[in-house]
């Protein structure tokens, strides 16, 4: 089955004067690029999501005939992933014998730590750049880019307002023949929270049947900046294309073990082909396998993998779109985790004060924990309390 190409991609800006609502940054990135120097400093573009700071450097690559060598912060979080992937982009001449642009895409994934030394890895190699390097980022004001900021000079994208979003919106809609109404528009226009990309991904999601009215954005909550877990699901559960899905939990405010649960509490509501169901648990227990070796190797690489089978892993897991719009729900299991936590509680904090005194893993003292109830009611018994610290809930929970 032929897969729908994303409308963020086929309608990208060709030319410098397309993207949207950032005229007076366009015109400064422009005018870096054609007039660099050996030595320069690099070029800092930060501002949220969707506001048009890739666009910007293929835009000016198309219309200035420069080639795009694009590295992406995320695979680059340590001093020697820096030195190898970034600093042979440095190095390399065109494939076509142009000029050439040196993206570093998203700097928030580098890594701010010293034992790490992504940040100061990358200042260093830009000192001597002989080609224009940009670097985008979300927020410039993070602690372990202070150092990255001041070695740049920097452009900020503001979000885009609504206006200049609805007329994008407006233009795609047209191209791709799809009827709608002018309120809908408006309407995804301005819940969009000023990020282009996350519009146009809602009007392709929502207008799948060719029309678009407002009774389509029903599913659609404000998102207020930060996108709502019930629109990024909308937006895997409701697409068959890759490139749509995976940028759905980009702007989530939620933890990581929080998507499991959700994705896992509404698969069996959404996909009802078995085949499909049973391809779209494959790739959320692959993601589980990932999240299991960070949290036991501290192997941070892989959050691109679980973020990746999260949204794209199970979006084309089913062979075409199930029809209608639900309300996803939130995991029941969350309360009985949160239940089960509270009944835990004292066991944990008693077991991990007699832990520390006795020098042995929590586990084993967890398991063992029940030695100090006669202990308790000796007569030592206040002097054992006193040595492992037990405060007086405790103390009742072992007694009891």
């Amino acid at each position: 089955m032929q897969r729908a190409s994303p409308w963020f991609r086929t309608h990208t800006p060709k030319k410098a004067t397309e993207v949207v609502g950032q005229q007076q940054a366009v015109e400064r990135v422009k005018r870096y690029v054609e007039t660099f120097r050996k030595g320069q400093r690099p070029l800092l573009l930060h501002g949220p999501p969707g506001s048009g700071k890739t666009a910007t450097i293929y835009a000016l690559a198309e219309e200035l005939d420069r080639e795009v060598i694009e590295v992406n912060a995320s695979d680059t979080r340590n001093k020697d992933a820096v030195n190898s992937l970034l600093g042979s982009a440095l190095r390399q001449q065109s494939l076509f014998f142009k000029g050439k642009i040196v993206l570093v895409d998203e700097a928030d994934g580098l890594s701010g730590n010293s034992d790490r030394g992504g940040v100061q890895a990358l200042i260093a190699l830009l000192v001597d750049a002989r080609f224009p390097v940009i670097i985008t980022a979300n927020d410039a004001e993070a602690e372990k880019l202070k150092a990255l900021k001041k070695a740049c000079e920097t452009i900020e994208y503001a979000p885009v307002a609504p206006k200049h979003i609805e007329e994008l919106l407006k233009r795609i809609a047209k191209r791709e023949k799809v009827t709608f109404d002018d309120e809908a528009v408006s309407a995804i226009a301005r819940r969009s929270g000023g990020d282009c990309r996350a519009a146009i991904n809602d009007l392709q999601t929502l207008s799948a049947g060719g029309t678009l009215t407002l009774d389509d954005l029903d599913a659609l909550g404000d998102r207020e900046q930060k996108e709502k877990l019930q629109n990024a699901l909308l937006r895997v559960f409701k697409t068959t294309s890759a490139a749509v899905a995976l940028p759905a939990f980009d702007n989530v405010d939620a933890e990581i073990d929080q998507l499991f649960l959700w994705i896992d509490e509404n698969l069996p509501k959404e996909y009802k082909r078995p085949e499909d169901l049973a391809r779209a648990y494959d790739a959320l227990a692959e993601a589980d396998r990932y999240f299991g070796r960070i949290r036991r190797w501290q192997h941070y690489r892989f959050y691109v993998y679980i973020y990746n089978l999260l949204s794209a892993g199970v979006a084309l897991a089913k062979d075409e779109k199930y029809p209608g719009v639900k309300e996803y729900q939130r995991s029941s299991r969350l309360l009985s985790i949160w239940i089960m936590n509270q009944k835990n509680a004292k066991r944990k904090s008693v077991a991990e004060k007699l832990a520390a005194r006795t020098h042995c893993s929590t586990k084993r003292a967890t398991q063992e924990v029940m030695i100090l109830k006669p202990l308790l009611a000796s007569k030592d018994g206040r002097a054992v309390a006193a040595e492992l610290e037990l405060d007086a809930d405790e103390i009742a929970w072992v007694r009891k």
